[in-house]
């Protein structure tokens, strides 16, 4: 059976609120290198000197939609970090694996 597959940053967006963690690969735009990150939007993992004042829906979906970027915190090196998601592969949530499809 085949991965199911994501193909909105909206859809992207969501599953990751909807998941404590999860590992995703990408390539990243700077250097094209892949690389797979353990990351979160959870903000009872992130640390409190990490964390927001306050989280600006209208200028998240404004960098989804301009810019096909989405901030999420990684686990890892713990810290903030852009993920281009029209560059992305595929999620990993402990369940299910996504395939991601964004143009």
């Amino acid at each position: 059976m085949a991965d199911p597959v994501i193909s909105t940053a909206i859809k992207m967006l969501e599953k990751i609120t909807e998941e404590d963690e999860l590992t995703i690969r990408f390539r990243k735009r700077s250097t094209g290198e892949m690389r797979v990150m353990k990351c979160t939007l959870n903000f009872e993992k992130i640390p409190t000197r990490d964390k927001p004042a306050s989280v600006n829906l209208k200028s998240i979906l404004k960098l989804l939609r301009d810019h096909k970027i989405l901030h999420v915190y990684d686990l890892e090196k713990m810290g903030w970090r852009s993920i281009p998601v029209d560059a992305t592969e595929w999620m990993q949530t402990p369940k299910q694996r996504y395939m991601i499809r964004i143009d």
